[in-house]
């Protein structure tokens, strides 16, 4: 295999790992409801890198948003996002 090989091989693959983390972060969004009870998630904290998180008062779910532009869509039933800004 020639060098361009491997790096093509290792693009693909690096896009691929980005592709399934970004879907699978948004599958955990929801258009911000929770999965299990339907309420809207409600931001409680920022990490020390950036990463929002957002828990259901009602069922107690957490979830972790780490990509900038997930939580900042408009969600489900007219609601927008709910971060203290």
């Amino acid at each position: 295999m020639g060098i361009w090989n491997v790096v093509f091989f290792a693009i693909i693959v690096f896009s691929i790992i980005v592709f399934l983390a970004w879907f699978f972060e948004r599958m955990q969004w929801n258009d911000g409801i929770c999965g299990n009870c339907n309420n809207p998630w409600v931001y409680f904290d920022t990490d020390s890198q950036g990463g929002r998180g957002y828990k259901c008062k009602n069922c107690g779910n957490v979830v972790w948003i780490s990509w900038p532009f997930i939580d900042t869509m408009k969600v489900k039933n007219g609601q927008t996002d709910n971060r203290k800004e």
